[in-house]
């Protein structure tokens, strides 16, 4: 079984479809990828010594590094605004994290 979450970076907010044991953690593994982001992330791109990093990031650091067989799948894009009362019906209960 999986749940969906929504993410972004100050960008266009996306959903994902992720296995259950990441959304009990949902909250503290992304505080931990955006603490430790240096640390953690896959393929860290730096300028001007400032890492960067956004959603699709911490995805594919949960593919490679947390889930097992069972990963994360990008479900669909909902647009930029931040205000869950107009997201669409079946995503305003899902946890939301902005990098």
């Amino acid at each position: 079984m999986s749940k969906c979450v929504v993410l972004s970076a100050d960008n266009e907010l996306s959903v994902y479809r992720v296995p259950d044991a990441v959304a009990k953690s949902f909250f503290k593994l992304c505080d931990t990828f955006q603490r430790d982001a240096k640390k953690l992330q896959i393929h860290p791109r730096q300028v001007g010594g400032v890492v960067l990093f956004d959603e699709t990031d911490f995805i594919e650091y949960l593919n490679e590094k947390v889930c097992g067989d069972e990963k994360c799948v990008f479900v669909e894009k909902i647009g930029w605004e931040h205000d869950r009362n107009r997201w669409p019906e079946q995503y305003r209960k899902c946890p939301h994290y902005n990098f």
